[in-house]
């Protein structure tokens, strides 16, 4: 099962650190993409809604996307199968 984990940050977010170390320690890879370095990823944040950070996007091997605002652990839960 291979989904795709994406999550907008920014280095000064607590909730978005806490996220990043959480999802290491459930052994789920993922890709950060930095808001702040690079406007193409602060871009797509704001096309999935985002107002805050973490925005993470989840890409299901069904073609599925989920998309989750702040640092929602029973979201994640579930959408990842933990």
């Amino acid at each position: 099962m291979a989904n795709t984990v994406i999550i907008y940050t920014q280095t000064t977010c607590g909730p978005c650190q806490e996220e990043k170390m959480w999802l290491t320690s459930q052994q789920v890879a993922f890709e950060d993409r930095d808001i702040r370095k690079n406007d193409a990823y602060f871009q797509e944040a704001i096309s999935l809604g985002a107002s805050m950070t973490p925005v993470t996007l989840i890409k299901k091997e069904d073609g599925e996307d989920i998309i989750i605002h702040g640092f929602d652990k029973e979201a994640l839960k579930e959408a990842l199968s933990l």
